[in-house]
């Protein structure tokens, strides 16, 4: 049996977190094309404190092997109480019995990840997860979606992608551009989008580096005649979300300008589908994926790197691994990231920013963007995958 014979229903469960909801929209609508089930979605309780540590101890337990007795206290524990009701509901509208295989529950990221697999204990469905949750694996999962640079197991309930899967539907961004240009239109020959990550453990962007770097791309627009459409992350710090509007509210290059932590609309498949170029900072391989997934080649905007111990450990690791002293899979941190772009790069899907400003300069031409990456949809991969291994 496969998924397209009985596979009725697709219920992401959510950490609120904008770009694991994408992976897992993305799998899922793909799946749903594939199969014709519906897609449902909850968010999962936002725990914190001795709860959340307590439920992650509980939770690793449950992974390892337990009951329907056991995911039901686990979720009364977890406050997934609320959770339970919903979906029952959920499945007894749509006449789904537990162990029926008309189920798949897809999470991506750690927090939903324990309550996919309680769910999954207790309704006796498939689960999956995209990334690899840190608390309790990839093991309990019927199928794993995880990136090439995490050196996962080769795991038959594996599949390894490069980037992450992501919601960016091809075919529907000239619909949602012109949607988007009809609210911000530009009667410029050429529109540039700038997708501005922010702050994590590797990664700063300063306020500083906003004023270099944007500021040098808003010169090279208004140079050019191009028109600039910029979005911020959640990530990014208050600061420098501070100091790109108020570059941005000094140029007339720029035409639009969504701060993330302000706005919930994500403007990313609208500026793919208008853009002739696009800039990534390197912070953000969703970024990278989701501008390659559209077809364009992402050009790569360094920042700032965390300093201290860490960053030199990070870099001594790499050199021995460089040396062939030890395996990539020892890889972590920065470098690790930098071998997806390396990978990108080869493909022609990626091009460093002082690479793309000296082809700028010379007044060369680089290879077509839609040949680089038209084939490149790791949730469709993905979705395939599943589909083609169901049970």
């Amino acid at each position: 049996m496969n998924a397209g014979n009985s596979l009725r229903a697709i219920l992401i469960l959510s950490d609120g977190i904008r770009g694991h909801i994408n992976q897992s929209r993305g799998v899922a609508h793909w799946l749903s094309q594939l199969t014709g089930a519906e897609i449902l979605e909850s968010e999962v309780p936002a725990l914190t404190g001795t709860a959340k540590a307590r439920a992650k101890t509980a939770a690793r337990s449950l992974a390892a092997g337990g009951t329907r007795r056991d995911a039901r206290d686990w979720l009364a524990a977890a406050d997934g109480d609320a959770l339970i009701r919903r979906v029952g509901q959920w499945f007894a509208e749509r006449n789904i019995q537990e162990g029926s295989g008309a189920v798949l529950i897809i999470s991506a990221g750690s927090t939903p990840a324990p309550y996919n697999i309680a769910l999954g204990y207790i309704w006796r469905c498939a689960c999956a997860t995209v990334m690899t949750p840190g608390t309790i694996g990839t093991d309990p999962f019927d199928f794993a979606i995880v990136p090439e640079h995490d050196y996962p197991e080769r795991k038959p309930n594996i599949l390894v992608t490069l980037g992450s899967p992501n919601y960016v539907i091809k075919e529907n961004l000239k619909k949602e551009a012109a949607a988007l240009l009809a609210e911000h239109p530009s009667s410029a020959g050429e529109i540039w989008s700038v997708l501005i990550g922010g702050d994590d453990a590797n990664y700063v962007i300063t306020p500083e580096w906003v004023k270099k770097q944007l500021g040098q791309i808003l010169n090279l627009a208004q140079h050019a005649g191009a028109d600039l459409y910029i979005t911020t992350s959640r990530r990014t710090s208050p600061a420098a979300v501070k100091t790109v509007k108020t570059l941005a509210a000094h140029s007339p290059a720029v035409k639009y300008l969504l701060v993330a932590s302000e706005d919930d609309f994500n403007p990313i498949p609208a500026m793919l589908g208008f853009s002739k170029e696009v800039f990534c900072t390197e912070d953000s391989v969703n970024m990278v994926s989701e501008t390659i997934t559209g077809g364009h080649r992402a050009v790569l905007l360094r920042v700032g790197h965390r300093g201290g111990f860490k960053g030199l450990i990070q870099r001594a690791t790499a050199s021995l691994v460089n040396a062939g002293a030890l395996s990539p899979n020892m890889l972590w941190g920065i470098p690790k990231f930098d071998l997806v772009f390396d990978h990108f790069a080869r493909n022609d899907s990626l091009i460093e920013y002082r690479d793309w400003l000296r082809v700028r300069r010379e007044n060369t031409q680089l290879p077509p963007t839609e040949e680089a990456s038209e084939e490149f949809n790791e949730a469709k991969r993905a979705a395939q995958w599943i589909y083609d291994n169901w049970k």
